[in-house]
């Protein structure tokens, strides 16, 4: 029995390419001769190619066969169209006995769609009124001309057929119906996902949104990176399309991931080269891009494939150093980076693998089983510092960082969450400092200490925006209540503060308002508001707690939601409500932990790996 070799479609793609590389010409002689069949040169050719691949002769031979043939069809074709105007149309139906067909029609491209699907009609044998034209996902419209639906010559067509039986006709329109609107659906969802983004992207730059969830851009230890604001804004709409992409990856919906994917790597275009060698967002979008492309099967972006693994390793390369001695410098380990370059290597062999480069294929694919005997992970392990209370996260990423050592790797998580407060510690105290003076700068100015507090904090920390609030306005009439006294007496359930949380406040921040008010939900939320969603200190007439309210912020991290704020006014317009949902959406798939994009299984990469090399092997006889 032999063994599985690699489908004709993966075939057809590895003769091409050498084809292409050859340069050579199966339309032309000593591969076909005047007579236009097929020469001996041709199987010496299949022989030759056989050989090479490592593939069964047979199906080398039919490739061949169906590339020249399909090269003289296609000359002929052109030849046509260029002496009489007739374009030669290619269509796909299924027949009445349930079989995939292919057949090709000549017509003049000025005639209209409901001519080309009677003279269709008439070819296939079927019903001209129950049949539908579709060409690039879309249905062609009876009333306008192929010229104006943009159908060309050698443009393909797919006939859906709307059958004769009633309930085969219900089938088939519920199939399209479905299928238009799962593309209708993706296409809303990406417009959604992109203005949410451009809504973060926008933060601090709008008045009016500047009280916003916000992310920050960030190093492989969490510290923000300082970057000019108009490509902060174009790096933070791409950081966000692409974690939405990542999303549907871990979900394994690849087709939807790729549609956010490319449109993340849209926005990274606009984002300056010197920045771009900073973070290595980048060159992991180049990686998922070609990921996507081979869980999806999609020979056809084989060249984009090899531009895309360039530019992916010349990123990491910039971003890491040649030798990862920077990134080596800043953390003082690679272990987890190594993930990305099992997964370029692997790329690689499969692109090389595809262009029929097989000894090179073999090299790479031998680098990335290397890699991936060092780099995975013990299951067990997980289990084992999971019962210790770590995240499998947490537990994955040690375990790698520390060579699968478990005691290691528990001390290293214990000092990747000291390295993280302690950063967030210099952060605050940064603000704090940066607070103080402005706060300063406002009451020499003659506005008291707690206005000018409060008006800084509801300007999102902008001193100019701070001044024109205390111009306009007006002592909140909250603080004149009797009601608004702090008291640890009032019991203030957990159903309460979470009723306060739900509204994007952090959890502590709630809790705090709400025994500043007495467990008044309504005075709780309006002061969380007007403060950007942390109560000062000249709220508190009660000593501060051990953690302060304004010190408490969401954790920080590469691309991810840091520092969730409420907007300035509770009484909303619904356009802004919807505002809010959208972002709310594009938040949810930020991850937590700055190093999510390394956190890879790698089984899936095994099977890739497994599935090549077997293939790489060639036809081979087994024993049973």
């Amino acid at each position: 029995m032999a063994t599985d070799g690699p489908p004709e479609n993966v075939v057809q793609d590895q003769v091409r390419s050498l084809l292409e590389y050859e340069k050579v010409k199966l339309w032309e002689p000593p591969y076909t001769n005047e007579n236009k069949s097929a020469s001996p040169e041709l199987k010496i050719l299949g022989e030759k190619y056989a050989l090479q691949l490592c593939i069964d002769l047979g199906m080398v031979e039919n490739v061949l066969e169906s590339l020249r043939c399909n090269s003289l069809q296609g000359l002929s074709a052109k030849k046509t169209f260029e002496d009489t105007g007739l374009a030669t149309i290619r269509i796909n139906y299924t027949s009445q006995a349930k079989r995939k067909e292919k057949a090709k029609l000549t017509t003049k491209l000025n005639i209209s769609a409901k001519d080309l699907r009677a003279e269709i009609a008439k070819l296939t044998g079927m019903n001209e009124e129950h049949v539908k034209l579709i060409m690039n996902s879309k249905v062609l419209k009876m009333d306008r001309s192929l010229a104006e639906l943009n159908v060309k010559n050698n443009s393909m067509i797919m006939v859906m057929q709307i059958t004769l039986t009633e309930e085969e006709a219900k089938e088939q329109e519920t199939i399209f119906q479905v299928e238009m609107k799962e593309q209708d659906e993706r296409k809303a969802k990406i417009s959604r996902t992109r203005k949410g983004a451009e809504i973060l992207a926008q933060h601090g730059e709008n008045t009016d949104l500047s009280n916003v969830p916000y992310l920050e851009i960030a190093d492989q230890k969490g510290r923000p990176i300082p970057i000019p604001a108009v490509e902060k804004k174009a790096l933070l709409l791409a950081m966000t399309l692409h974690e939405k992409g990542r999303a549907f990856m871990k979900k394994k919906d690849y087709a939807s991931a790729l549609l956010y994917l490319l449109d993340a790597d849209e926005e990274f275009g606009k984002c300056g080269s010197e920045l771009l060698n900073i973070v290595d967002n980048h060159a992991v979008l180049q990686l998922e891009v070609v990921w996507c492309y081979l869980q999806l099967e999609q020979l056809d972006c084989l060249r984009d494939a090899e531009e895309r693994l360039r530019r992916a390793q010349t990123r990491l390369n910039k971003c890491y150093g040649e030798n990862l001695e920077r990134l080596y410098n800043l953390k003082g380990n690679t272990a987890n980076e190594q993930v990305l370059y099992l997964r370029l290597k692997l790329l690689q062999g499969v692109v090389l693998y595809h262009k029929g480069k097989l000894d090179q294929t073999k090299n790479h694919l031998n680098e990335a089983e290397m890699l991936l005997g060092k780099l995975f992970v013990d299951d067990k392990k997980v289990v084992q510092l999971m019962s210790l209370g770590f995240t499998a996260q947490e537990a994955r990423l040690s375990l790698r960082a520390c060579s699968d050592d478990i005691d290691f790797a528990a001390s290293h998580i214990y000092q990747r969450r000291e390295e993280k407060a302690e950063i967030r510690r210099k952060e605050k105290a940064e603000r704090k400092r940066k607070k103080e003076e402005a706060v300063n700068s406002l009451v020499a100015m003659g506005y008291s200490e707690k206005a000018a507090s409060k008006a800084f904090r509801s300007a999102n920390n902008n001193l100019d925006r701070a001044i024109e609030i205390l111009k306009r306005s007006p002592q909140p009439a909250y603080l004149d209540d009797e009601e608004a006294g702090p008291s640890n007496r009032v019991e203030i359930s957990e159903e309460t503060i979470n009723q306060v949380a739900f509204l994007g406040f952090d959890h502590s921040a709630a809790e705090i308002a709400l025994r500043r008010f007495n467990g008044n939900i309504e005075r709780a939320v309006q002061a969380l508001i007007d403060h950007g969603g942390y109560l000062p200190s000249s709220l508190l007439n009660s000593p501060p707690s051990s953690s302060s309210p304004e010190d408490m912020e969401v954790e920080g991290g590469r691309g991810r939601a840091f520092g969730r704020r409420c907007r300035r006014s509770f009484e909303s317009s619904e356009e802004k409500q919807r505002e809010r949902e959208i972002v709310e959406e594009v938040l949810a798939d930020i991850p937590e932990h700055e190093e999510d994009y390394l956190d890879m299984t790698l089984e899936e990469e095994r099977d890739v790996i497994i599935k090549y090399k077997t293939w790489l092997q060639g036809p081979q006889q087994s024993t049973s």
